[in-house]
């Protein structure tokens, strides 16, 4: 006599040879993911040098894949959550794949050393893919030296475009008046090193001759330096390709710090009133 329990086991054992015999004969057998070929690197487009946005540029040696997201790790920059991007990348030497940073986590008034970096890309039917990035990176370097920079500058002044903007006729076009405004935030000597246009609009100051442009000592509160803007760059290959019309440089020192690298937010007034400019000048010359 066979026991019950003897009689289930040879039943599980039938079906379980059954059922591979199925799969075996259908094809069914799973196989493991293939290899990827998968590289990458950082870049950064002009047009996004001032919007907090990067690329990670991803080479493939191999067969297609398809990424869903993508995430940079690379403190000091805050590590945000991984963006969408939904991408079939064939072979190909290069496929950047723009997505927004974090600011950079800064200490005092050092600009910290970015230590190895990497992005990860989720692919489909291999799940979380770690790349290394190359290191030491220039461009990591870059945007941590500029974040850090602004906030050393930020906390101890405020330096800014003002709020009143005259158009008056200077030799032959117009231009626009106002100033930059230096305002203390600690105690220290402020220095507005430099400022600039861009390729369609020159900024300078009105008085200052070379650098620095204009410092406020320690023991003062605020400097209002007069400036102007005028419209210059009227080519039409210049007007038509500028990506940073309204980006206007200026780099200031705190203490007997270097100076650092920022650019001047905008109201949409004062954008408005340099459009005009640009217009009057420009097009109506031509």
């Amino acid at each position: 006599m066979i026991s019950s329990a003897h009689r289930r086991a040879l039943l599980v054992t039938l079906a379980t040879t059954v059922a591979l015999a199925t799969l075996q004969a259908c094809g069914g057998r799973e196989e493991a993911p293939a290899r990827l070929h998968l590289s990458a690197t950082l870049n950064q487009m002009r047009i996004d040098e001032e919007k907090h946005i990067l690329s990670v540029s991803l080479r493939n040696d191999g067969p297609s894949v398809y990424v869903e997201r993508v995430q940079l790790v690379a403190p000091p920059l805050r590590t945000l959550p991984p963006e969408p991007v939904d991408y079939e990348i064939k072979k190909t030497p290069r496929v950047d794949l723009r997505l927004p940073y974090g600011t950079a986590t800064c200490a005092g008034d050092t600009i910290p050393e970015p230590p190895p970096a990497h992005a990860i890309v989720w692919v489909r039917g291999h799940g979380q893919v770690r790349l290394p990035l190359p290191h030491p990176n220039t461009l990591l370097k870059r945007l941590v030296k500029q974040d850090c920079g602004a906030q050393i500058v930020r906390r101890a002044a405020d330096v800014r475009l003002g709020e009143e903007w005259t158009r008056v006729r200077s030799g032959d076009r117009d231009v626009l008046r106002g100033t930059v405004v230096i305002e203390r935030k600690a105690p220290g000597r402020i220095t507005l090193q430099d400022l600039r246009g861009s390729v369609i609009l020159q900024l300078r100051p009105l008085k200052a001759e070379g650098t620095p442009v204009a410092v406020l000592e320690d023991g003062q509160d605020r400097v209002d330096v007069p400036v102007q803007f005028t419209a210059f760059g009227c080519d039409p290959h210049a007007l038509a390709e500028s990506k940073k019309t309204f980006v206007f440089p200026h780099w200031v020192g705190v203490g007997d710090l270097e100076p650092h690298y920022l650019s001047f937010p905008l109201s949409p007034e004062l954008r408005e009133e340099l459009q005009d400019l640009i217009d009057d000048t420009c097009l109506k010359k031509g």
